[in-house]
């Protein structure tokens, strides 16, 4: 009689599935096996609903194109779609996003950390048109057995000129792999990779300055200010002080971090999902058997600059087309997958942290995590704003056209960064609205700024002097040269005594 109820309640199940008309949700690549492992969570989901889910997986190439002509028209829409943090405005101020207000309730928004709802709605509206699903925060990541043979540990690199400096004692080891590969200190993204202006924030805004202001409503380039070009200039530092090498100023994000995963870089800063791959085979996506499963990973906070240390926090949000056929259980599968179970089981796979705090509070039990989510009540998010996609092309251009300066030794002046900064200020100012915008700072202004950041010399500390290259076992004499010459001397006295008694 059991097994008769069981099949008969299997059969009651498979009929409503396949009587429910299914639901769709478009993602990113997130992580390894992204599609794979988003359908296993939903398995759940169906048999609780009696709702199939279908997965499709955009290219983050063709997702915007493929979004956009989707909500616009009107036609072929998913049920649920997933949104970097920074799209979420520009969808959301052309009307294509449902309005998530009524249903808070069941969503219970005072879940989620302040950093990442705060990507969840346009600036100045406060109107809910989605609902954070991972975080990406970035932070510093350390190559361990790198930085044990060297003898750096994270009270070195707590600031900027600890790290400097760090970098510098690093690149003077003259480490190598075991083939003869030159091991580089720290790395980053070069010229029109979309992550440049990431990669910069941390350094800005650390040093107290930002890409654009909001005051009073109105939003304005910040580029020339005082703090801003501190940070900048701090940033090309790395290379001016050859603590990068140029040739990586020709890399994109994925050979950037290939070249951190070879083994070959002690430094780099970037999403934290590859701790999470160093826990997964080579068959699941994972880096368990890579050299840097083998090296280890170790997570910092970015190094404090004049306000602190300040990372980059960005991610990706769920949302429902404004025009979706069946909101209703659109509504039930988005309340399902920001569910804390649900966020717990996808973020811990996919290795961007979760945006739950009672999530992240049993994630921070593992300390190889906790620099990490120590790091999000400092974090810093791009402002709301619709056309942040435009503001982030110029930067990308702007940026661009620096490492071009810097990849030839020769090329750069401060007249040429000077043309390049300005350029972008006032272009930021037109796109923001101010017609008439012109330069704010003129160049003898600019030079007293960024010549003593830029020109500053960056020296060993004491702490790093002391520290050994601990793998380092040549056979040498480790005698202090002023203790052999004293030697030598006394040799010599008693040489000449020994021939004055031998004359006598």
């Amino acid at each position: 009689m059991k097994k008769k109820f069981v099949l008969l309640s299997s059969l009651i199940l498979a009929t409503s599935v396949m009587a429910a008309k299914p639901l769709s949700i478009w993602i990113m690549p997130n992580g390894a096996s992204p599609k794979e492992k988003l359908e296993d969570g939903l398995k759940t989901f169906t048999q609780e609903t009696g709702i199939p889910v279908k997965v499709t997986v955009l290219d983050w190439g063709e997702a915007w194109g493929r979004i956009s002509g989707a909500l616009e028209s009107g036609k072929d829409l998913p049920s649920v779609v997933q949104l970097g943090t920074t799209w979420l405005p520009y969808f959301a101020s052309r009307g294509t996003l449902l309005d998530l207000d009524p249903y808070m309730k069941s969503i219970k928004p005072e879940r989620f950390i302040p950093v990442s709802f705060e990507t969840t709605h346009i600036e100045g509206d406060p109107t809910i048109y989605s609902i954070p699903w991972f975080v990406d925060a970035r932070t510093l990541l350390g190559n361990k057995r790198i930085l044990n043979k060297v003898g750096i540990t994270a009270s070195d690199i707590e600031t900027y000129e600890g790290f400097a400096s760090a970098l510098k004692k690093i690149q003077d080891a003259k480490l190598t792999l075991e083939d003869g590969t030159p091991i580089q200190s720290y790395a980053f993204p070069g010229k029109s990779d979309w992550n440049i202006p990431h990669n910069f924030a941390p350094w800005v805004w650390s040093e107290g300055g930002d890409f654009v202001r909001i005051d009073a409503g109105k939003t304005r380039s910040s580029i020339l200010e005082t703090n801003t070009l501190k940070g900048i200039a701090k940033y090309l530092k790395f290379v001016k002080d050859s603590l990068v090498d140029r040739e990586s100023l020709n890399l994109n994000t994925a050979q950037v971090a290939q070249k951190f995963n070879s083994g070959e870089l002690a430094f780099i800063l970037n999403t934290a999902e590859i701790v999470m791959q160093l826990r997964f085979s080579g068959a699941e996506g994972g880096l368990i058997s890579s050299p840097i499963g083998n090296d280890g990973v170790e997570l910092f906070r970015v190094p404090k600059g004049s306000a602190g240390s300040i990372g980059f926090i960005g991610g990706s949000n769920l949302a429902i087309p404004a025009k979706a056929e069946d909101k209703e259980n659109a509504l039930k599968l988005l309340t399902f997958l920001t569910s804390d179970k649900a966020l717990d089981a996808y973020t811990r796979h996919i290795g961007f942290l979760p945006p739950s705090e009672s999530v992240l509070a049993s994630w921070s039990t593992d300390s190889v995590y906790q620099p990490l989510i120590e790091g999000l009540k400092y974090g810093h998010a791009y402002p709301s704003l619709p056309r942040w996609g435009e503001i982030e092309a110029v930067l990308v251009s702007m940026f661009s056209e620096i490492w071009s300066l810097l990849e030839i030794e020769g090329l750069y002046s401060d007249e040429k960064i000077f043309e390049i900064l300005t350029k972008a200020d006032v272009e930021l100012n037109r796109l923001l609205g101010d017609e008439n915008a012109s330069v704010s700072v003129n160049f003898e202004d600019f030079q007293k700024i960024w010549d003593p950041v830029f020109l500053s010399k960056v020296n060993l500390s004491k702490n790093n002097e002391e520290s050994p290259v601990v793998e380092e076992k040549k056979e040498e004499s480790s005698t202090p040269i002023s203790y052999t010459i004293a030697l030598l001397a006394l040799a010599v006295i008693a040489g000449f005594v020994f021939t004055y008694r031998r004359k006598k």
